[in-house]
């Protein structure tokens, strides 16, 4: 009797052992990668973040649209990251106008990006999670700039040392800028060990001469300077700057005088205020 008492439990222990597997197996198909079985035959999922409403609904029509036309222009059009970016926004901008207006559904996008991105690395698809580090940090800085107003313009360097891969698919951003970023960002504690492993490695930023003397103008970050008018560029040395000039002049005018016009704005505020 204890016998087949006790192959019973065994045959229903392997049932929903198999349930379980199956259902894990369900959640991955649905692109919930982050699925895992622990040891006891749990089913944990850590989605760094993300909420369901990443999942379904016009934010996640938001993120699929977005991520494709920047894919098409990156891969049929081989734009700069910065343009393929724009392109992406512009194509996005009017049947997801509900999104970019809204900063809690662009935070829901930017989550989502971040979220994958984390799982990427954990997986260590580095190169895709380039990608989502990309698409999170300029959501993040749309926030800043149209819709929180405590930014502005678009710091590009912060966005390209994240990934170069649309600019020279042999040079990538360095991990350690990469798993710091996404480490920063999530709640969870899912990147503490990665991060212990990669942070001894040195932070590299671009030189934007495109003339610079060093190979790929990929060059330690600490060795680089912004352009202390615009801030939306980097250069390696004074001499790659000035070499630079002739070409950077007019759009270094241009987003000198938004940077003044937004200080103004925000000086104006603040009297108001007082």
């Amino acid at each position: 009797m204890g016998r087949k008492r006790n192959q019973g439990k065994a045959r229903k222990a392997a049932k929903a052992k198999a349930e379980d597997a199956e259902g894990l197996k369900k959640l991955q198909q649905l692109g919930l990668s982050h699925a895992k079985m622990l040891q006891d035959g749990t089913v944990f999922i850590c989605l760094h973040g993300a909420g369901p409403l990443c999942f379904e609904g016009i934010c996640h029509e938001f993120l699929t649209a977005f991520r494709k036309e920047f894919c098409y222009d990156a891969n049929h059009i081989g734009d700069s990251l910065s343009s393929c970016l724009i392109a992406a926004e512009d194509a996005t901008v009017d049947e997801f106008a509900e999104v970019w207006n809204d900063s809690a559904k662009m935070e829901i996008a930017k989550s989502c990006f971040l979220s994958e991105g984390a799982q990427h690395i954990l997986e260590g698809e580095y190169n895709h999670a380039r990608e989502k580090a990309v698409f999170a940090r300029y959501l993040e800085q749309i926030i800043a700039i149209d819709l929180l107003k405590t930014q502005a313009t678009l710091n590009w360097p912060k966005i390209n040392e994240l990934s170069r891969f649309v600019l020279d698919p042999t040079i990538r951003g360095d991990v350690h800028t990469l798993v710091k970023f996404f480490r920063k960002r999530i709640p969870c504690s899912c990147l503490d060990k990665k991060y212990e492993e990669v942070k001894s490695i040195t932070k590299m930023g671009m030189c934007y001469n495109p003339e610079c003397p060093i190979p790929c103008a990929y060059v330690e970050r600490s060795k680089t300077m912004y352009c202390s008018r615009c801030r939306s560029v980097t250069y390696c040395s004074r001499e790659c700057q000035k070499a630079n000039w002739k070409f950077h002049k007019l759009h270094c005018e241009k987003c000198a005088a938004r940077i003044a016009d937004f200080e103004a704005e925000q000086q104006h505020d603040a009297i108001q205020q007082s």
